[in-house]
């Protein structure tokens, strides 16, 4: 329950602080008065919509502050999951600065509007004109019947398999795409990888063919090169070999009279030791190059089919092929791999779809008995709220596909009139029907649905006699399973509750400020004769009054 409100600097509210009391409290005020100001500052704390132009006084920010007693709604795990501190005291605390910027706290941890928001659905339902034109609207209705139905824990069992169904779906869906996009290429990649695969291509190959091509056109010219070499260093009667030995030779002759004549001939040494391996190697070489016309051939037309291969996949060397054969051999992989991955995803499908209909069975058979239950209840709280031929029906009709609350379309049927056929609420009900609808349905759902807070916000409108009256006593039967909270404009109603407010307005220096206070007796018994006579308050009203509260 609210134990608590505190607004600052919002809308025509300078500061105001407000102790709720456990039961019916009702507030009251003329229009325009600001009780209308005292909802939007609720519902800033539970993540509507910070709006920087409602702040009053522009030199500071606005602070709404509500202090909650939660003690017997098990929210310790909630806290523990989202590591907020949770104690039976809960503060929520929004501020609004005038550039527009707002933080959100719980028990003054800073949290996101998403938390607000989360937390707020756990504490109180704001019953508003908006709310009575969700009434015809299917998805609420079959939120109406599930809380009804208690079936909250067999819905989130299926939400979290239906979020899975639908992925899976998805997942399906975009691999039998993909798999047929490459099957349309299978033979196009199939003729490539083939192509490549027959190459026989190896890493560097072109670079060797193409040396080897070289050597062999010019072999004569190699040949008679290398030839050169041996004749030069060794062969020739005045080659560089024997010379070298003459050199040698003469500085054995001075080696006892130059001491460097010795290091000279070991030098000559070494050369003439290099230049004959290097005779032996060339020789070897010559010997081993002959012009070979049919390998020239071959390697021509090894070295075409590569070049080729290079100018058809527009590619600058056999590394860059080799990629592509790698890049192919894997797509035609992941081709086979996705067939039979398509198979498995189809069987989990199934499975999913198999749990998620033996629990939309159950769903189905729950709200199917309990229909008629809501049904009657609805139909005698209709008849003492003054519809006297009210008749009240839930259509239930099995879909043939999965939704996100099942395989039902559920829809509210309404008649107010004798020997009318129901049909849709927001087409046949009037303003005032539609009220009385949604008050018997909260009603209702007070005694199935754990929460700790509504607020009704002018449910009244349009009504008057014994129909406010009967609405007077239903609020009062809620109140004894929840706080329950009620603007209105009716005096049954401003009488029925234990604990009544004022709404109103004063002027000072700078504003018009609007003020909210708790009423004595005396000043209920004066408000609510105030409601019935108007400024000019008679004995009889004051009595009457008197009699309301009695």
């Amino acid at each position: 329950m609210i134990e608590s409100i505190s607004i600052n600097n919002y809308g025509l509210i300078d500061k105001t602080e407000i102790d709720l009391e456990e039961g019916f409290s009702v507030i009251t005020g003329e229009t325009g008065a600001g009780k209308s100001i005292l909802l939007g500052a609720i519902g800033l704390t539970l993540g509507q919509r910070a709006d920087s132009s409602a702040i009053m006084d522009k030199s500071k920010k606005c602070v709404v502050e509500i202090i909650y007693n939660v003690q017997e709604y098990n929210l310790q795990r909630w806290f523990e999951e989202n590591d907020l501190d949770y104690s039976e005291n809960v503060v929520v605390r929004r501020e609004v600065t005038v550039e527009g910027k707002s933080r959100g706290f719980i028990n003054d941890t800073p949290v996101n509007n998403k938390l607000l928001k989360e937390f707020g659905s756990y504490m109180i339902d704001i019953h508003s004109q908006h709310q009575s034109l969700l009434l015809g609207q299917p998805e609420y209705q079959i939120e109406i019947l599930d809380s009804f139905c208690n079936n909250g824990e067999l819905l989130s069992e299926y939400q979290e398999l239906y979020n899975q169904f639908r992925k899976q779906t998805v997942e399906l869906k975009n691999l039998k795409n993909k798999v047929a996009d490459a099957e349309k290429e299978e033979d196009y990649l199939r003729f490539q990888f083939s192509q490549l695969e027959n190459a026989q291509l190896k890493m560097g190959e072109k670079e060797d063919l193409e040396r080897e091509l070289e050597m062999l056109n010019h072999a004569e010219s190699i040949k008679s090169s290398l030839n050169g070499i041996t004749w030069n260093f060794r062969d020739n009667e005045r080659s560089i070999i024997s010379v070298l030995k003459e050199i040698r030779h003469s500085l054995d002759g001075i080696a006892n009279a130059l001491p460097e004549a010795k290091e000279y001939r070991e030098r000559i040494e070494s050369v003439v030791i290099e230049l004959n391996d290097l005779a032996d190697e060339a020789e070897r070489k010559g010997e081993g190059i002959e012009y070979d016309g049919r390998k020239i051939e071959a390697i021509d037309q090894r070295l075409s089919v590569i070049y080729d291969l290079l100018y058809k996949y527009k590619v600058e060397d056999v590394a860059d092929l080799l990629k592509l054969y790698s890049s192919l051999e894997q797509q035609l992989k992941n081709i086979e791999d996705s067939s039979g991955k398509i198979t498995v995803l189809e069987k989990e499908l199934q499975e999913t779809e198999l749990q998620m209909k033996t629990l939309t069975t159950k769903i189905h058979h729950i709200r199917q008995e309990t229909q008629k239950l809501l049904c009657d209840k609805m139909k005698r709280l209709l008849i003492g709220l003054g519809i006297k031929h009210a008749e009240f029906v839930v259509e239930l009709v099995e879909l043939d596909h999965f939704t996100p609350t099942g395989c039902d379309d559920v829809r509210f049927l309404f008649s107010a009139n004798k020997n009318q056929q129901p049909g849709e609420i927001a087409k046949v009900a009037s303003g005032g029907e539609i009220s009385r609808v949604m008050l018997a349905l909260k009603y209702v759902l007070s005694g199935s649905k754990q929460l700790p807070v509504i607020i009704f916000d002018e449910i009244d409108t349009g009504l008057s006699g014994e129909v406010a009256h009967r609405m007077a006593q239903i609020m009062k039967e809620m109140a004894m399973r929840m706080q329950v909270i009620s603007i209105s404009h009716l005096p049954q109603i401003a009488a029925a509750g234990n604990c009544h407010f004022k709404v109103y307005k004063e002027d000072n220096h700078d504003f018009t400020i609007s003020h909210i206070r708790k009423l004595t007796y005396t000043e209920r018994v004066k408000e609510i004769a105030g409601m019935m006579s108007g400024e000019k308050i008679s004995a009889a009203a004051l009595e009457t009054a008197q009699n309301l509260l009695k």
